[in-house]
């Protein structure tokens, strides 16, 4: 009796493992690719990337989307590039769509393609955006939404939901540009002076 329940509670176990394993989860994080927005000028350019980890061998996602917000007075409009892990051959040109304004840049891929070729596959570069430093001040950019679905192919229209985790914020200093602190100087200098 001892041994078949044992093995009972066994199978159990293993099927729930394999069903937690059929729905990993992936994570977003973002990353700094200039290294330099911890001391940006007003002016300067900066690329932000988002990348996608935790995907498994065999794994195929039909939908990912990520919006980053931020500050869009003191970081401009961002410009997105979709990275290498989407498709080659998309099965439409619209499978991935982005939008951006001042502190909101959203990128997302979803797809009905019902191969392989059609989907995400990879960890990687999901993408990356630039922004302009617009005004002084200290920031951080950080998710507010994302979201990932895997391919079913017993049921290609009910893909299976995923949990995504997402990294820290990131964080970003605007300073002055040179000549306004220099023309700050040249103000304060007589004022110093007569003291």
């Amino acid at each position: 009796m001892n041994r078949s329940l044992s093995i009972c509670t066994l199978s159990i176990v293993a099927l729930l493992c394999g069903g937690a394993a059929a729905h990993a989860q992936v994570s977003l994080s973002l990353h700094d690719a200039g290294g330099n927005l911890s001391e940006l000028r007003v002016g300067d350019t900066a690329t932000v990337e988002v990348r996608l980890s935790g995907v498994q061998p065999g794994q195929e996602l039909d939908t990912l989307a990520a919006v980053v917000v931020y500050n869009g007075s003191r970081l401009g409009s961002p410009a997105i590039t979709g990275g290498p892990i989407l498709p080659a051959a998309p099965f439409f040109a619209w499978d991935f769509l982005e939008m951006g304004q001042p502190g909101y840049a959203e990128a997302s891929f979803s797809t009905i393609g019902e191969q392989a070729s059609h989907h995400i596959t990879s960890d990687g570069l999901f993408c990356s955006f630039d922004v302009t430093a617009a005004a002084p001040g200290r920031g951080a950019l950080s998710f507010d939404f994302t979201d990932a679905t895997q391919f079913n192919p017993d049921d290609p229209l009910d893909p299976t939901p995923l949990t995504v985790t997402e990294g820290d914020p990131l964080s970003f200093t605007v300073v002055p540009e040179p000549n306004a602190m220099a023309m700050l100087m040249a103000l304060l200098m007589p004022l110093l002076w007569r003291r």
